[in-house]
């Protein structure tokens, strides 16, 4: 059993951090090992596109400091043309922001070469997780300051992986810009589509089935496919039980399997819409509203959200058949 939670803001900035710090700490009671976030700054693309947000885990890079592990990504960027802009370190987690216009895959392969664990990489997204509840992340992280579009967030019950900073969630999808999920559940054809996904030459970080669902968004939305479109097709590609957010530099979406065995409900007001596996937490964040609904998505339906405020849905009939 975890929690699950996300908020959006629609045609603005709001206090993304915050608002996740509240509904994660709303349903810490389904999980304590670990707790994380995913903010989405409302930053735009610089001219060259080449501007990005990397989050690194220091404890983890094999160097003796935040500083010696600086060094290895600037060498790194300097051998391929970057460069690195600013850095801010929280916690164990170094924010490194840099001018790079080369491949996210290729860069990511190099970082590892160098024992650097890589959190998160995007233009908009900072990811922040480690063990404990969403209110000592941030005293850590200090991540309740951020400001932003939209964004997701996880307290984690661990049942089938270790608990550890790396297997917490949000999961960011390895070598791919701006793509992070959060999910409740298990996927029981994680194996099997695994080995299929690293023939085709990804590569997972950890054991957690949730990576997965990162990896899987992300080749589908570099195929050309929408995230709702992506959505759907998850409905029928992984099996098991779940609910799961994906976001994405515009919008937040969820899927919910055939079983609705794991809940989900959420609250559209007319500036934001909040997400949550359950009402308290809904209502933690939203103490002073009068007047707005709690829907609950009914099994077997995907839908999306995207920051000017569009909303799709699609409940689906069930086949069994999927990823060949």
């Amino acid at each position: 059993m975890c929690g699950i939670g996300g908020v959006l803001y629609k045609g603005k900035n709001g206090p993304v951090g915050d608002d996740l710090k509240q509904l994660v700490y709303g349903i810490r009671h389904r999980g304590e090992d670990s707790s994380g976030v995913a903010v989405f700054s409302a930053r735009e693309n610089c001219g060259d596109g080449a501007e990005l947000i990397l989050n690194v885990r220091v404890e983890k890079c094999g160097c003796q400091s935040g500083g010696e592990t600086l060094n290895v990504i600037r060498k790194l960027l300097t051998d391929t043309g970057g460069r690195v802009i600013d850095t801010r370190v929280n916690g164990t987690i170094m924010s490194i922001r840099i001018l790079y216009g080369g491949s996210v895959l290729d860069l990511c392969y190099l970082l590892d070469q160098y024992n650097v664990q890589t959190i998160s990489v995007g233009n908009r997204l900072r990811i922040y997780k480690d063990l404990g509840t969403s209110d000592r992340l941030d005293e850590a992280y200090n991540y309740s300051g951020l400001a932003g579009t939209h964004g997701i967030g996880h307290a984690r019950l661990a049942t089938e992986s270790v608990v550890s900073p790396d297997r917490a969630h949000p999961f960011w999808a390895y070598g791919f810009s701006d793509v992070a999920i959060v999910h409740n559940g298990q996927l029981t054809n994680y194996w099997k589509l695994r080995r299929r996904f690293e023939r085709w030459g990804y590569r997972f970080r950890t054991d957690n089935d949730s990576e997965l669902i990162a990896i899987y968004s992300a080749h589908y939305l570099k195929q050309g496919l929408e995230l709702q479109g992506v959505l759907e097709q998850s409905l029928a590609d992984l099996d098991g039980t779940y609910t799961f957010l994906v976001a994405t530099p515009t919008e937040i979406g969820f899927a919910k399997d055939k079983l609705a065995a794991k809940p989900l409900v959420y609250v559209e007001l007319e500036d934001r819409v909040v997400l949550a596996s359950e009402e308290i937490s809904l209502r933690a964040l939203l103490p002073g509203e009068e007047g707005y609904t709690v829907e609950e998505p009914p099994p077997y339906i995907a839908g999306t959200w995207n920051v000017s405020g569009e909303r799709r849905m699609k409940k689906l009939t069930y086949r069994a058949v999927g990823l060949e």
